[in-house]
């Protein structure tokens, strides 16, 4: 019988309240899931509180990643951004979350990472050596501003590599990206897409965070290179019901409520960790 825990991320694009959310999560088998937080992590410990009551694990929290470039330009923003992450860091030390996960980027045409972003980075990794909380980098969309993290900080402890499986296959040409990072995973976020479907046009919408076995993804590759890195921490999965602009792929969930899109995903996760 494997023995991995399962997660999720709340909401899939769903109304439900919070905790009712959290209780569809824990009612259908998962063992854990993650939330995304306020500008300044204001709302984790309250969610923690819930998360808990309802006997689930709160595996990580989504730092806002909206205005994460401004980290590597000039200017007050950059300072303020930092002291955010910085704030959603402490948030989650106070509420007892073990991982945070961070973008390094946002935008499809920015390809210009340098010394100035990684001296910011480093006041969050510096805050960070100072708690519990692991930052789990996520491979997104310009790979070179996460090859710059780990160049200039990856040695800390405390920076790890959050592997997104749909972002590899849609936004870094299929790249091996925990071989890339080799021993540095401590976070997955695992979902199915069809790659990309313009190579001269590459562009969000194909980030569409399917069930696994809904688009193209090698599921029994992928976990053969979890058990390659050795990677025995939670399986954290990120699902959504909705189409990206201009998409149908997800009209294949329609008439599915809530529960029976989480009791899905907990199927097709199952699935995934049995390979």
């Amino acid at each position: 019988m494997n023995s991995r825990k399962l997660a999720i991320n709340i909401g899939l694009g769903y109304q439900d309240s919070f905790e009712d959310t959290v209780k569809l999560t824990k009612s259908v088998g998962f063992d854990g899931c993650f939330t995304g937080c306020t500008e300044n992590g204001s709302d984790i410990l309250e969610k923690a509180e819930i998360i808990a009551k309802n006997g689930l694990i709160y595996q990580s929290v989504h730092s806002p990643f909206g205005k994460v470039h401004h980290i590597w330009e000039e200017g007050d923003e950059g300072e303020h951004q930092t002291d955010l992450l910085i704030s959603c860091v402490n948030a989650c030390q106070s509420a007892g979350v073990p991982i945070m996960i961070v973008h390094p980027i946002i935008g499809m045409d920015r390809h210009t990472p340098n010394d100035l972003g990684i001296k910011r980075f480093a006041r969050l990794v510096e805050a960070a050596e100072k708690t519990d909380v692991k930052l789990a980098f996520e491979n997104v969309e310009n790979l070179e501003y996460l090859d710059k993290i780990f160049e200039g900080l990856g040695n800390s402890s405390s920076v790890g590599l959050c592997w997104d499986t749909g972002h590899e296959m849609c936004y870094n040409f299929h790249k091996d990206i925990p071989g890339r990072f080799h021993g540095k995973l401590i976070c997955t976020h695992f979902n199915d897409n069809l790659g990309i479907t313009d190579p001269e046009n590459v562009t969000w919408h194909d980030d569409a965070h399917l069930l696994p076995f809904d688009g193209i993804a090698d599921w029994a590759g992928i976990m053969r290179r979890i058990e390659r890195e050795n990677y025995n921490g939670i399986i954290t999965f990120e699902l959504t019901r909705h189409n990206k602009p201009n998409k149908t792929t997800h009209d294949i969930y329609n008439g599915l409520d809530h529960e029976a899109f989480l009791a899905l995903a907990y199927e097709r996760a199952c699935k995934v960790i049995a390979l």
